[in-house]
C-alpha cells in the first residue's frame, strides 16, 4: 500500500518537473530570439587572418 502511493507521489513529481523543465526551456529560447531580434544581444563573428587570406 505505501508503495504504490509513493510510486504515484514520484509520477507526479516527475511529471511535474518535466513540464515545468520545458517550459522554462521553452520560455528561455522565446527571450533570446526576442532579445535577438531587438538588438539587445549582437554576435559579433571574428576571423583571424588566416580565415581571411583563405
Amino acid at each position: 500500500m505505501l508503495v504504490a502511493i509513493l510510486q504515484v507521489v514520484f509520477n507526479f513529481i516527475l511529471k511535474l518537473s518535466i513540464i515545468f523543465g520545458l517550459t522554462f526551456m521553452v520560455a528561455c529560447t522565446v527571450f533570446v530570439i526576442y532579445c535577438i531580434v531587438h538588438g539587445d544581444i549582437k554576435i559579433n563573428l571574428t576571423k583571424d587572418r588566416a580565415d581571411k587570406e583563405k
